[in-house]
C-alpha cells in the first residue's frame, strides 16, 4: 500500500513539475510575442511616417520664391500654409521629425525669413509677413527649434 502512495506522490510531483514548466514556457512565448509585435509596430510606424515625406516634398518644391520687396499674396499664403503643414505633421508625430529636419530645414528657414521680412501683404493690409506667421503657432515653434539647433551646431 505504501508503494502505491509513493507512486501516486511521484506522479503528482511529475504533473506539478510539468504544469510549472508549461506555465513558464507560456510566459516566455507571450513575452516574445509582445516583443515581436512591438518591433513590427515600430517598423510600420516608421514606414508610414516616411511615406508622408513625398507629399510634403511636393508641397515645398511647388512653392514660389518669396521676394520681401515685392510680395505676391497668393504665394505668401501658400508658403505660410505649407510651413504650418510641415510643422503640424512634425508636432503631431505623423512624420519622422529627424528626417523632416534633415530634408527641409534650410527651405523652411529661408521661406520663414523671407515671409517675416515682408512689410505689408497686398490685399491684407495692414498685415505683415510677421503677422501671418504669428497666426500659425506650430510654424513659429518649429522655426525656433530649427534655429536653436542650427545655432548649437555652429558653436
Amino acid at each position: 500500500m505504501t508503494i502505491l502512495y509513493a507512486c501516486a506522490d511521484n506522479s503528482k510531483t511529475l504533473l506539478d513539475n510539468l504544469t510549472a514548466i508549461s506555465t513558464i514556457l507560456s510566459v516566455i512565448v507571450a513575452g516574445l510575442a509582445i516583443i515581436i509585435s512591438y518591433i513590427v509596430f515600430t517598423g510600420q510606424k516608421r514606414l508610414s511616417q516616411r511615406q508622408l515625406i513625398v507629399p510634403l516634398w511636393e508641397y515645398i518644391s511647388s512653392l514660389s520664391e518669396i521676394d520681401p520687396q515685392n510680395p505676391i499674396t497668393p504665394d505668401i499664403i501658400k508658403a505660410v500654409n505649407t510651413l504650418e503643414l510641415v510643422a503640424l505633421t512634425c508636432e503631431g508625430g505623423m512624420v519622422d521629425k529627424v528626417v523632416i529636419k534633415r530634408t527641409f530645414s534650410q527651405q523652411f528657414i529661408k521661406f520663414f525669413d523671407n515671409i517675416n521680412a515682408c512689410k505689408i501683404i497686398p490685399g491684407s493690409e495692414p498685415k505683415t509677413g510677421s503677422d501671418l506667421l504669428k497666426e500659425n503657432p506650430a510654424t513659429l515653434a518649429f522655426y525656433n527649434e530649427l534655429k536653436r539647433e542650427l545655432n548649437n551646431k555652429k558653436k
